[in-house]
């Protein structure tokens, strides 16, 4: 299926309305493109004489920056006029500013800012371009354009009698001066050349019609940032409610504590965008997302986290789920888009070989999407959320690397769970783990950090019963022997 047929079906089949009439329109472009072919054929300009001009304009550029070396730089300008042609994009100095000024401000992007021009350098003595590579037709085109434009009077009969004078006065020219001339570092241009535009029309048209598409994106991606943003601060404001509530009874802390999990797994997922260990921000592909995103709800499925018994934490992690694939939709929409555009530019190329492929995109502003609004999600769920949520790594025995089961604080203020510090008594090891500070052989049941106790009772109950059942079979494996652990069965 042609890339034209298939940006259609994927965007009746997957998006909006409105974001399919914001869309790059890829057939449109492709007939303006078509009619621009027909503007450059008609001064024969054909994609492969356009080819060989190009290779012209890179042979010089080759030349121009192996002679900078060696000569001066009013040379190498002088030298850099005489292209035998350019095609240029940049906008007018007008509509780079209206550029600067809507990006600091609400206002929306000016549309239609490129002008581009496609020029050819000729002579101003007798009005013939510069490149040797172009049929006669096309010489005589655009020496009619240097006539229009009176950069020479000079007509296309007269051409070949003013070029065997100018040959016949370099052959007398006084050697002895051109040579002072050159030690004196000065040059002389043999001849005088100006640059002709050649008329189209469907190039601006194209450039009009794409810059446009773009600033109608960039605008959508405003629109939906502001939802998204809108929606990550309510589920933010409702899961706090929920953590905040100082729960009491036993179901809605197993509601609290499902929500730290599921906070936990969504940061560890890295979703939309992971940081790498040179501390790289990379944003992830619409295929890594959605992998992403289907092992992060997978993982909430296997392990039943969104069976909460609380409507309101029911309602919040509906709209959390719903908020990501807003976020993928969002991702889907603007890689389509850009492979849509960098496709229509390639196709420029081939048709024209004018080589915009690669300067275009320099010169506008392409509308990314999901990686801000990403990233502020992961942002507020850490602020907002995952912080306010108590954390297992941070009430970990330093000793057993486990959950503190009946905290024991030393003198030092370091906390440990109390079969630790039991075993460290037995071993006459009186010396903190983290601080060396003397302390361990004096502790009694005093030192028991009850208030920690009744929090980690309350944020951890799971953990704390695991642990505690844990602890008991090792206090009967000391006091019975191995024998413990074996089943007792009962005849």
């Amino acid at each position: 299926m042609k890339f034209g047929h298939q940006l259609k079906q994927v965007l009746q089949e997957e998006f909006p309305p409105a974001w399919i009439d914001q869309a790059i329109g890829y057939q449109q472009l492709k007939k303006c493109l078509h009619r621009l072919e027909k503007e450059l054929s008609s001064f024969g300009l054909t994609p492969e004489t356009l080819r060989q001009l190009l290779q012209e304009v890179e042979d010089h550029n080759t030349r121009a920056e192996s002679e900078l070396a060696s000569q001066t730089e009013a040379l190498a300008r002088e030298e850099q006029i005489e292209k035998p042609f350019e095609y240029i994009l940049t906008p007018e100095a007008r509509a780079e500013q209206d550029l600067r000024d809507a990006a600091n401000s609400d206002e929306k992007a000016p549309e239609n800012t490129f002008h581009p021009k496609l020029l050819f350098t000729v002579d101003v003595a007798t009005g013939e371009p510069l490149s040797a590579n172009l049929s006669p037709e096309t010489r005589s085109k655009l020496h009619q354009l240097a006539l229009e434009n009176g950069i020479t009077n000079v007509r296309v009969t007269e051409v070949t009698e003013l070029d065997e004078a100018a040959a016949s006065e370099a052959s007398d020219e006084d050697p002895q001066r051109s040579s002072s001339n050159s030690s004196s570092g000065t040059t002389t241009s043999p001849r005088e050349l100006r640059m002709i535009e050649v008329p189209l029309t469907s190039d601006s048209e194209f450039f009009s019609m794409l810059t446009t598409q773009l600033s109608g994106i960039a605008e959508l991606q405003s629109v939906e940032e502001k939802r998204l943003h809108t929606v990550i601060i309510q589920i933010s404001q409702k899961i706090n409610k929920i953590i905040e509530a100082n729960p009491g009874k036993k179901r809605d802390i197993r509601d609290v504590v499902r929500w730290r999990r599921i906070l936990n797994y969504y940061t560890d997922c890295n979703v939309f965008f992971e940081t790498k260990p040179s501390m790289r921000v990379v944003a992830h592909t619409v295929t890594e997302a959605e992998k992403q995103l289907l092992q992060f709800t997978n993982m909430l499925n296997k392990e039943k986290l969104t069976n909460f018994k609380s409507e309101d934490s029911e309602a919040s992690v509906n709209m959390f789920l719903e908020l990501n694939q807003d976020l993928l939709q969002t991702l889907k929409f603007q890689e389509i888009n850009n492979t849509a555009m960098y496709k229509i530019l390639k196709k420029f190329d081939k048709r024209t070989a004018l080589g915009v492929k690669a300067t275009f995109p320099n010169k506008v502003h392409i509308p990314v999407f999901t990686d801000a609004v990403a990233k502020a999600v992961c942002y507020q769920v850490n602020k907002d959320v995952v912080e306010t949520v108590p954390r297992l790594s941070d009430y970990s025995c330093a000793i057993c690397s486990d959950i503190h089961w009946r905290p024991v604080r030393l003198e030092c203020d370091h906390v440990f769970c109390i079969r630790c510090m039991i075993v460290m008594q037995r071993n006459k090891q009186s010396r903190c783990p983290l601080c060396r500070k003397e302390g361990i052989l004096a502790l009694h049941d005093a030192d028991l950090d009850d208030e920690m106790k009744k929090f980690l009772e309350k944020w951890f109950p799971d953990e704390v019963t695991r642990k505690q059942k844990e602890n008991e079979f090792l206090a009967g494996v000391d006091q019975y022997g191995e024998a413990y652990k074996a089943k007792c069965i009962v005849m």
